[in-house]
């Protein structure tokens, strides 16, 4: 079993506001299309069997080329969307230190986990990732997976992975369009991480 977590591709400026999401909804740019193309070369021979995507548009536009070349349909799961920031989503960094000061310590301190305002902690996010990679391991054993999803719910990913505290996820990043890869050994009953942050744009 080889899982592939891939982040989203380049995404548009502007104000794409979707009411069933509680963020801007932005699809991709002119740039993202074309790295999408230089992605897909990729996966020609991993023999995928299932992909799934979070619910925001860029992450299924990303694996377009991909699911096409499969013949697989790319199944929308919301606890692959990214950690929600609740208040603080299109605040600049001053904008946030003034609104939220206590908040804005913890995010900078990274000591410690805490709670975005009118959002959620790190957590809650990671469970929201290991809860969707527990059950996806019963359901397709031994499958090769190919996951769409955002940097900062990837990275909280890693930390489950490596058994890392979540406020230390900003000690590292996730590029656009950059690829993790890890399998489970199943033997041992862990997972090991086989490359990270693979970019094709």
């Amino acid at each position: 079993m080889v899982w592939y977590f891939l982040r989203h591709a380049d995404k548009e400026h502007g104000e794409f506001y979707n009411p069933h999401l509680r963020h801007q909804d932005r699809p991709l740019s002119e740039k993202g299309r074309q790295d999408v193309q230089k992605l897909a070369g990729y996966f020609l021979d991993k023999k995928l069997t299932a992909i799934y995507v979070s619910a925001y548009l860029r992450t299924m536009q990303t694996v377009a080329p991909v699911a096409e070349f499969f013949h697989l349909l790319p199944i929308v799961d919301e606890r692959l969307n990214e950690i929600d920031n609740g208040s603080v989503d299109e605040m600049t960094e001053p904008q946030f230190q003034q609104a939220f000061p206590e908040e804005w310590q913890a995010y900078k301190g990274r000591m410690a986990d805490f709670r975005y305002p009118g959002g959620e902690t790190g957590g809650e996010a990671q469970s929201r990732i290991a809860d969707f990679v527990a059950e996806k391991q019963r359901q397709h054993p031994g499958e090769n997976i190919l996951v769409v999803s955002h940097d900062g719910l990837i990275r909280l990913w890693i930390c489950y992975l490596l058994g890392i505290p979540v406020y230390k996820r900003g000690d590292f990043q996730v590029d656009l369009c950059g690829l993790t890869e890890c399998n489970y050994l199943e033997d041992e009953r862990r997972w090991k991480l086989i490359r990270f942050n693979q970019v094709f744009g």
